[in-house]
């Protein structure tokens, strides 16, 4: 079948709660309870993705106090301060509370599409945008992919739709990247500060590395939509605390280069 085709035939299969093993990717609503509400948007943030489903969570009366009682539970908050811009201009559009906000992006790949270099890249594309990748499959890419073990290969959760007509869940992954692209080694880091006389405190100078890292990852997340960075206020903070370098490129590298120029061959053995 073609994409439309494809794309129709697994709407109609997770809203009616036809999909095995669904729930190991999305925390999609039962049919028969009206606990969350499924927006589904196509050719969705500047046709990047062709499918990206948002899922609101009808538990209304949730305390403000957040309490992280589990893995799942902390990859939620920690992508709420990471990919704010794209959360919360759901949550405007829909009115709702931006913790109770999922944001699944989705790739079909129909038996009329080939399976090349551009699918990797769209796996990264939602990885840096949303922290997760759905792909699904047709049936003979599905075949394919499960005769050879290709699913092992793509990091996203793949759904295929197999030979008896119904969708399923071929490899699964719930967890939320939400800091993979920028991990400095901080104990190397924090030596360099403390041993340069510039901060004292180890855990100071963790702290400084964790909201370093979190502004720079919400660059990098949000540069993909090309949209407005939301900082914290404690992060518009800390950026207005920092010092502004005078570092001047080309009278650093005559520096470099005149420190060379008496070294000698010995130097280096």
């Amino acid at each position: 079948m073609n994409e439309q085709d494809l794309q129709k035939l697994f709407i109609d299969s997770l809203l009616s709660g036809e999909i095995q093993g669904i729930d190991e990717i999305i925390d999609i609503p039962s049919p028969q309870i009206a606990e969350r509400i499924v927006r589904i948007k196509k050719e969705a943030y500047f046709r990047y993705f062709d499918l990206v489903l948002g899922i609101i969570s009808l538990q209304r009366n949730l305390p403000t106090t957040i309490k992280i009682k589990s893995i799942d539970m902390y990859d939620r908050y920690h992508n709420l301060t990471m990919r704010t811009s794209e959360l919360l201009a759901f949550a405007r559009e829909e009115n709702c509370r931006v913790d109770l906000v999922d944001l699944i992006p989705i790739e079909f790949k129909s038996d009329n599409d080939s399976i090349d270099e551009r699918l990797p890249r769209q796996v990264i594309n939602a990885i840096l945008a949303f922290g997760r990748s759905v792909v699904v499959f047709d049936k003979t890419h599905t075949s394919r992919i499960q005769k050879y073990g290709l699913f092992s290969l793509l990091p996203a959760s793949i759904i295929g739709y197999s030979n008896d007509n119904r969708f399923k869940v071929i490899s699964s992954d719930k967890r939320i990247i939400g800091d993979s692209l920028v991990k400095p080694q901080k104990s190397t880091v924090a030596k360099i500060l403390s041993d340069n006389g510039l901060i004292d405190s180890i855990p100071a100078i963790y702290s400084h590395l964790d909201m370093t890292q979190r502004i720079y990852q919400k660059m990098l997340f949000n540069q993909i939509f090309e949209e407005k960075i939301d900082l914290l206020q404690e992060e518009i903070e800390f950026l207005s605390g920092l010092k502004y370098p005078n570092f001047h490129e080309k009278e650093e590298i005559k520096k470099i280069v005149r420190e060379s120029i008496n070294r000698k061959i010995t130097d280096y053995t």
